[in-house]
């Protein structure tokens, strides 16, 4: 059951970090981590990590549900 649970939350913590880094809200990507990432690998390279962190992270939820 918890290997479940986790599994979709991983899946909803994936799309949300993939739909973050496509829609950029401003409020959210004004935040300081995210500001330091930016300054670190560059608004293209931010956007890049954060779309493979959300598609490790489905993946993973996929494989814990299956």
């Amino acid at each position: 059951m918890g290997l479940i649970i986790a599994g979709i939350l991983l899946i909803i913590w994936g799309m949300l970090a993939i739909g973050l880094a496509l829609l950029k809200p401003k409020k959210i990507w004004a935040i300081g981590k995210i500001q330091g990432f930016v300054n670190l690998l560059g608004d293209k390279g931010t956007t890049i990590l954060f779309i493979i962190l959300g598609a490790a992270a489905i993946a993973v939820g996929i494989v814990l549900l299956v």
